[in-house]
């Protein structure tokens, strides 16, 4: 069997090469940075009601991915002010999509329960990309399977496919 690879390697090579380097060629690779435009929130505003504040925005990206999404609330005149809400729930933290009308509710006053005193106060949405789908893994075992079948294909085919017979001897005859 050995002989026969050795005999048709470069048939081998020559024909799975060009099908390799195709699928490898349309593959993302997996470490691959993103820009921050193509995870960006937009129509960002946020309402006060009783005692929680409700921020919604819409995150542009590609819906098969997973992101990490963190608020941080910022006042216009004060550079130095920065508070980082810790009771929310909604479309915030790991494991958001992308999509439109996402919603966050934040208790402020557990945080923070002296409140907030003034005007100017703006949120920052961050977004980071936490998991990208790769469709790699897909590819490598379609790889794997054209592979295997190839070769079986190509040794099997050269075989001589006939079956042995098997001759016995003639009885021996009657007493």
């Amino acid at each position: 069997m050995i002989t026969t690879l050795s005999r048709y390697r470069r048939r081998i090579i020559l024909g799975i090469l060009p099908a390799l380097l195709c699928i490898l060629v349309k593959t993302p690779v997996i470490g691959q940075a993103q820009s921050n435009e193509d995870n960006r929130t937009s129509n960002v505003r946020w309402t006060t009601k009783d005692e929680v504040i409700i921020i919604n925005y819409d995150l542009t990206g590609s819906p098969d991915n997973k992101y990490e999404v963190n608020v941080l609330m910022k006042r216009e005149k004060d550079d130095s002010f920065a508070a980082n809400p810790h009771t929310v729930e909604g479309d915030i933290g790991e494991g958001v999509t992308a999509g439109t009308g996402k919603e966050i509710h934040w208790s402020y006053r557990r945080d923070y329960p002296q409140g907030f005193q003034g005007e100017g106060y703006y949120f920052e949405i961050h977004v980071k990309i936490i998991n990208q789908q790769s469709k790699l893994i897909y590819y490598l075992a379609g790889a794997a399977a054209l592979t295997g079948g190839l070769v079986a294909l190509i040794v099997t085919s050269k075989q001589d496919h006939t079956t042995p017979t098997l001759e016995l001897p003639t009885p021996p005859g009657r007493p």
